[in-house]
Order: structure tokens, then sequence, then C-alpha cells
């Protein structure tokens, strides 16, 4: 009889595993040198709240990951958060943004916009074309629906089926991760020094990017179901 819950859970994670996906993002970081690349290939990408308090406070995770927060780290990123004394809500954020590229609908000209997730995440790494910056090439769980509380999943809040709230935000694609994105789950980060980007982002085409540091602790997703692409 042991045997049964056993089965039913393993059942359970099986049906887990098919309706989750593994969504390709792109994460853009500024203000790093290599050695800073390589720390992030042995931690993971943290939120910024983790980097503001270290030790992480696991029993304060539970209570920071719901909708209020969420909705605050998407349009209220760089304004004085109530809940924490008046500092800028982003010092304190238990989110991580990434993008996966979007696309929006003009009913004027009848066509669809694709905005790719390189361009996001390019803009975001150069500090709006600013500095040098980085890209950082991860994978990520989603479920297709909300599941704020679960540190797991991340929220897909490009997805306008999920969450159908206007966002100004919304074209960036943004697919937003919690707490921290595993190192087995980031593949390679991508220099782009601030003349290339502009070029890159000039010409609307990505090239080959000059310097590339890969990942040795990277974990492969291609052999699991529901691999979905970036936009590009």
């Amino acid at each position: 009889m042991a045997e049964v819950p056993l089965l039913h859970t393993r059942l359970i994670c099986a049906i887990r595993l098919l309706i989750m996906i593994i969504q390709k993002v792109i994460k853009g970081v500024r203000d790093l040198d290599d050695a800073a690349v390589n720390r992030i290939f042995k931690t993971g990408i943290v939120c910024n709240w983790w980097r503001t308090v270290d030790p992480l406070p696991r029993a304060e995770v539970v209570e920071r990951l719901n909708d209020r927060n969420l909705l605050w780290h998407q349009n209220c990123y760089d304004q004085p958060d109530p809940m924490q004394g008046g500092q800028v809500f982003s010092v304190n954020t238990p989110f991580i943004s990434t993008t996966a590229g979007t696309v929006e609908r003009d009913l004027v000209s009848r066509t669809n916009i694709v905005t790719a997730a390189w361009k996001t995440a390019l803009s975001f790494a150069t500090d709006s074309w600013l500095t040098d910056g980085w890209l950082f090439y991860c994978h990520l769980f989603v479920i297709g629906k909300r599941a704020v509380p679960m540190e797991l999943f991340s929220e897909e809040v490009r997805e306008l089926n999920v969450y159908p709230g206007f966002s100004p935000y919304q074209p960036e694609g943004e697919i937003t991760a919690k707490i921290v994105i595993p190192t087995t789950q980031i593949e390679r980060a991508d220099f782009w020094s601030l003349a290339a980007a502009r070029a890159a982002m000039s010409s609307g085409i990505l090239p080959t990017a000059s310097r590339t540091l890969a990942n040795p602790n990277f974990l492969p997703p291609d052999d699991y179901n529901n691999l979905r692409d970036l936009l590009v």
C-alpha cells in the first residue's frame, strides 16, 4: 500500500513537467568585469534584496513574493516604497527582470511589431546606451499562469492573457525571476562595448559578440520538454 502515495507523487511531478515551459531569456547587466561575471557563474544572479541584506533572511521570502511587490517591480521600480521606510523599491526587490522579447499589435497598420529580446536587454546592459555591458543568456521555468508565491516559477508578465492589467513597460517582454537565477540555468555571458552595442541597435542586427564567457556550471535543458526560444 505504501507504493500508492509514491506513484501519486510521481504522477503529479510528471504532469507538472509536461505543463512547465523552459523559457530562454536574456538579462542585461552593466558595471561588471570578468571576475564579477565569473563570480555570478558560481553564485547565480541574485535579486537586489539579497545584495542589500546578506545573508538572505529566508523566513521573509514567502512574505515578499506577493502581487503588490511584483506590480511595484514592474511599474514603480525607481519610486520610494512606503513599505520599506521610503527607500527606492529597487533596493529591496525580491524579483529579477529578464526579457524574452514581445509582440505588439498595430491596429492602424494591421501588423504585429516584434521587439527582439536582445534589444531590450542591451538597452539595460548599457544603461540606455551610456556604457559597456553584458548579456547573460539564461533559462527560466514558467507555467502559463500566475504563481507569484512559488519561488521556482518565473512570472510571464509580458503575457497579456495572464497579466491583462495595463503596464507601459509591457513591450519590454519581461519574464520576472524570483530571488535567484541559479548558476545551472545561466548558459553564458556576452560582453558588448558601447560602440558595438550602438552599432547593433542602429543596424537592427545582433552580430556575434566579440567576447563570450561560458558558464562551466550550466546544465543544458535541451533534453527536457517544452523548451521555448527567444523572440529575435
